[in-house]
């Protein structure tokens, strides 16, 4: 249950362009953090220079300093095992499929979600006393216009769409220790008709494709795609905005997985360090990332979904995010999502080693 009526999120979404110019304004200069040094551990590129936008001069402003630790979620939680939990950040993105893993261990702090008022935007499972959600993005097909229509090639519905000769070798997946990469493997096993356990419908369908190219970072693909080395990848709604952006004529398709599941879902959240000593510039943080300043910026310049219910409907003012992301609630509501709990990952590593160790 929503914590907000639908209508109410409509009237809100009808207001957020309004209040985009004042809400990534800096706040007025109070010293609430003088001296305060907050370390978050997020993505490069694109993405940090959306925080830097509209987050970090408001926490400037207030006499604080935040510093970007750029990289991975699992690289990222990998130095938190090696230190014990002790963290080198006081503030870490979390990938879904890394929730099981920080449920088992001991690594987060508590968090005084009354200082968290931009929950109220968020949907009840969104939030909880450890991790708040900051993200979703739309796992898609994104493909050359152009070079499909050059080769006579459909326009693409599911996976198995891009099992033509024409695409051998022109094909780009996620591999499965990418950001993306166990979503659109469980993606793959739903739509070859198995499921989280029964994952070999999904090995086959991968290795019906032929000669795939396997990425690690999602910019590798906006890469290709200006190179000419691919004509379609698995790769999340953002990519395909950036592979736009940079002038390539690409669109993104959202797969049909089963007769009731459209569309692959992969869920963001942020946690504070049980190691932080700075809970209310974390907590304050983390309600920044949900207000609509970057909620809004991330789906337009990023192509990534808001959790903010808010910010949803404004998207189809912007004509690249209308066209590259699902924005109505019902098919929103359809894509698959994986629990990872009743799932074995490392049997599905396994299994996708052996898989590339025998093309």
């Amino acid at each position: 249950m929503m914590k907000t009526t639908y209508v109410n999120i409509v009237m809100r979404g009808l207001a957020v362009a309004a209040m985009l110019a004042a809400s990534t304004l800096p706040a007025a200069a109070d010293g609430k953090f003088d001296g305060v040094t907050l370390r978050v551990a997020t993505f490069g590129g694109s993405w940090k220079e959306s925080l830097d936008a509209t987050i970090t001069p408001k926490f400037e402003a207030m006499g604080g300093k935040i510093e970007y630790v750029t990289g991975s979620p699992q690289a990222n939680l990998a130095k938190l095992i090696a230190g014990r939990g002790r963290a080198p950040f006081d503030v870490m993105e979390i990938l879904d499929a890394q929730v099981p893993d920080f449920m088992a261990t001991d690594f987060l702090q508590k968090i005084d979600l009354s200082k968290v008022p931009n929950t109220r935007y968020l949907a009840d499972f969104q939030y909880n006393e450890m991790m708040v959600a900051s993200w979703n993005t739309q796992e898609t097909i994104c493909y050359n216009t152009e070079k499909f229509a050059e080769l006579g090639i459909p326009a693409p519905t599911t996976y198995a769409d891009l099992a033509v000769s024409a695409l051998e070798g022109r094909i780009s997946i996620p591999d499965i220790t990418s950001g993306g990469g166990l979503a659109n493997f469980a993606g793959f096993a739903y739509a070859a008709g198995g499921d989280g356990v029964n994952i070999e419908p999904g090995i086959a369908l991968i290795r019906s494709l032929k000669a795939l190219k396997f990425w690690s970072r999602g910019g590798e693909t906006v890469t290709q795609f200006g190179s000419g080395d691919i004509y379609a990848a698995v790769v999340h709604a953002g990519w395909c905005v950036r592979a736009k952006n940079a002038g390539y004529p690409v669109t993104t398709t959202h797969p049909v997985i089963t007769d009731s599941i459209k569309g692959v879902a992969k869920e963001g959240w942020l946690g504070v360090m049980k190691s932080s000593e700075h809970h209310e510039a974390a907590v304050w943080f983390i309600n920044e990332y949900i207000a609509e300043g970057f909620q809004y910026r991330a789906g337009t310049k990023n192509g990534v979904m808001p959790v903010n219910q808010a910010v949803i409907s404004s998207l189809s003012a912007d004509p690249i995010a209308a066209e590259m992301l699902e924005t109505d609630p019902a098919m929103i509501a359809k894509a698959l999502r994986v629990d990872y709990s009743k799932v074995n990952v490392s049997d599905w590593i396994d299994s996708w080693n052996r898989m590339v160790t025998s093309q």
